[in-house]
């Protein structure tokens, strides 16, 4: 996802973007999840994640956001810990605004977990300058990278779910 982020940074120059994941589908609460996170990023200037509560070992399945000292706050970001190592709860799940600051800090990185270059990595070193901020997603979250997850979303869509 960095190496990915990174061949758009010629059309995005240094504007702030939006990064949706496509196995993450989301059916959120009023405005929506992209809204929620450019209205966040709009007062502070800092990059937004989404984020969600994730309770027992299924946490091991995402990035997990160490929590900063003010609510929202993030600290750092570990990718997919052992559930006995997570530093919390709170999960970033497929939907980012970003500051344009990623793509110097992806450039700054050697090649991550799968011989790649990490997003989730970036975001940790991001938020480690206190630039990192969460905001929790209110709605149903739906797992389209897994044949289950994606006929769960079909379902719910067709009002069957």
């Amino acid at each position: 996802l960095g190496h990915a982020i990174l061949c758009a940074e010629r059309a995005i120059g240094v504007e702030p973007f939006a990064v949706l994941l496509a196995d993450d589908f989301l059916i959120g609460e009023a405005s929506g999840t992209t809204a929620d996170l450019i209205s966040a990023f709009s007062v502070t200037g800092k990059t937004q994640l989404s984020s969600m509560e994730v309770a027992g070992p299924d946490i091991a399945n995402y990035g997990v956001i160490i929590p900063g000292d003010n609510p929202n706050a993030v600290s750092g970001l570990i990718e997919k810990p052992k559930p006995e190592d997570a530093p919390s709860n709170l999960a970033s799940i497929g939907r980012y605004v970003l500051n344009h600051s990623i793509f110097e800090t992806l450039r700054g990185l050697e090649a991550g977990a799968g011989g790649e270059i990490q997003l989730a990595d970036a975001l940790h070193i991001e938020a480690g300058r206190g630039s990192v901020e969460a905001v929790p997603f209110a709605g149903k979250r739906f797992d389209c990278g897994s044949v289950a997850g994606y006929l769960d979303a079909i379902l719910e869509v067709s009002g069957r779910g």
